[in-house]
């Protein structure tokens, strides 16, 4: 049994819908390291986003809270408040002692104007990150790359890889070519790495370019399995005659340009080509730092957390994106392995539904940090360990963002049941294809406008059970009135909950 402080190495990455791994049986998807990740931990195979849309949901991961909560999303218009980062998981742990890193994509803004703050630089330790997105190819396409201008490397997951591996093996000339000096992590303090990639989202593998110097699997892995690639069975090409999955005065199906791939079969083909070569390129760089952990003696004493913001459609009723309370975007994948399992916990493929705001008082409870009471998630500490436990038979979702055309709505769903209520758009319709120009004010008022009696406009009953694809909505079957009217109470129990109580939340305003 290991005795030293737990290391911890948080990974995610984006949009990644929950099947894409080869241990949950992907048929053409290889990600053998995250396969052996799972085989000597633990994989949740019913594991959800609560906001799936990046900056809240990756928000959540951090606090451990719901969005209700946390009251930042991209039309918000806020940043978390330094007082609310300071007990997020990253931050308790460096408080504790803990030397933390940061490598990747930040798409969490925190502190007085949030990205250009500067806020997140100075908290971490050690900081090789870029903030939004992060480009196929960081050095020239994200926002501030510069940074990664010492990187060996071009394409993102290699860059990353090589911040992490300093971060864990600080090498003398990457310190030394670096925009802003990096510290030497100190062999004598535990660590705390959140490593953060920009796929497989669309931003990047949108860009991705298949230059000559690009590795081999950037050009040539899976492309001979293209016309082997199923489409999803709910797949409705742009164009063909069928009736629209959300009323057209609800949500007009008019999509940001990014998504645009799922129109029809050959392109979206080509584009998850794409995702499966970036997953395999991640799947790799974990592998690399499995095998650093093992060269420095790390292995015995590290937890390693991989998981993502939320899942995407790939054209599924003819949706494409996110920002949808349909399973497509709320699973994830989520693995969690601490080398402290016993032998005959390992490999467990666990069943309980479990949340992205689990995962931030997790790894506090797995490190005996204490979990501060502004985390509103719950620890997988006993699942991890086979425990006995009373665990939770429903959740609360909430998709809070009325600009690029989403109309807000909120679930609740059951291991059985999904119910799904939708509200009127405030969003200028002229404002289809714009990010922020949303009614900015309105944001605040929705945090609480559904729990006091802001009546929906649409609402979507689905039994899971015999109908996993959603696509059958039985919320005006008259046989399904009483199960309808106890969804519509617990969504308000679930709902406020989340809301805890009317204070606002710890954001601050960012300048028009």
């Amino acid at each position: 049994m290991c005795h030293k402080p737990m290391n911890v190495i948080y990974i995610l990455d984006d949009d990644h819908r929950a099947e894409l791994l080869g241990c949950a049986g992907h048929p053409i998807l290889k990600t053998p390291h995250l396969d052996k990740l799972a085989k000597q931990g633990i994989r949740f195979k019913n594991a959800f986003c609560t906001s799936p849309i990046c900056t809240p949901s990756r928000t959540c991961h951090y606090l451990g809270q719901w969005e209700r909560k946390h009251g930042v999303n991209f039309n918000s218009h806020s940043s978390v408040a330094p007082e609310a980062w300071e007990k997020s998981f990253p931050q308790q742990l460096k408080k504790a002692g803990y030397f933390t890193g940061w490598v990747g994509k930040n798409h969490v803004p925190v502190g007085q104007n949030g990205y250009t703050s500067g806020y997140m630089e100075n908290i971490f330790d050690y900081w090789y990150g870029n903030h939004n997105h992060s480009g196929f190819y960081p050095k020239t396409q994200a926002p501030g790359g510069k940074i990664y201008g010492q990187a060996q490397q071009d394409t993102q997951v290699e860059i990353f890889e090589e911040g992490a591996m300093n971060f864990l093996d600080p090498q003398e000339a990457f310190l030394q070519n670096a925009k802003k000096p990096l510290p030497k992590r100190p062999k004598d303090q535990p660590f705390c790495l959140c490593l953060t990639f920009n796929l497989p989202h669309a931003y990047s593998t949108g860009n991705m370019q298949l230059r000559p110097e690009d590795d081999p699997l950037y050009h040539l892995t899976y492309r001979d399995q293209f016309d082997q690639i199923a489409l999803p069975k709910t797949y409705a090409q742009v164009g063909t005659p069928s009736p629209p999955r959300i009323p057209l005065d609800v949500y007009n199906n008019v999509r940001i340009p990014s998504y645009d791939y799922v129109h029809t079969p050959l392109v979206l083909r080509e584009r998850r080509i794409r995702e499966f070569q970036a997953i395999t390129g991640i799947d790799r760089a974990i592998g690399h730092l499995r095998e650093k952990l093992d060269e420095l003696n790390l292995t015995e004493n590290t937890l390693i957390i991989f998981s993502t913001d939320h899942g995407i459609h790939h054209g599924e009723h003819g949706l494409g994106g996110k920002c949808f309370l349909y399973e497509e975007d709320l699973r994830i994948p989520m693995i969690v392995y601490d080398p402290r399992l016993e032998k005959a916990d390992q490999g467990q493929v666990r069943d309980e539904m479990v949340l992205v705001p689990d995962l931030a008082p997790t790894v506090l409870d797995l490190c005996d940090q204490p979990i501060p009471d502004t985390m509103q998630g719950c620890s997988l500490a006993p699942l991890l360990n086979n425990q006995s436990t009373d665990w939770r038979q429903d959740f609360f979702a909430e998709q809070l963002m009325d600009i690029q055309n989403y109309p807000r709505s909120e679930a609740v769903r059951s291991h059985d049941w999904k119910y799904i209520r939708y509200f009127k758009r405030t969003e200028d319709p002229a404002q289809t294809h714009l990010y922020y120009k949303g009614t900015l004010d309105h944001y605040d008022d929705c945090l609480t406008s559904t729990l006091k009696n802001e009546q929906p406009i649409y609402e979507e009953l689905f039994d899971l059970t015999n109908d996993p694809l959603e696509t059958q909505n039985l919320a005006t079957d008259p046989s399904q009135q009483d199960r309808l009217q106890a969804l519509r109470q617990r969504i308000m129990t679930l709902g406020q909950q989340a809301k805890e109580d009317d204070r606002p939340p710890l954001t601050l305003t960012l300048p028009a």
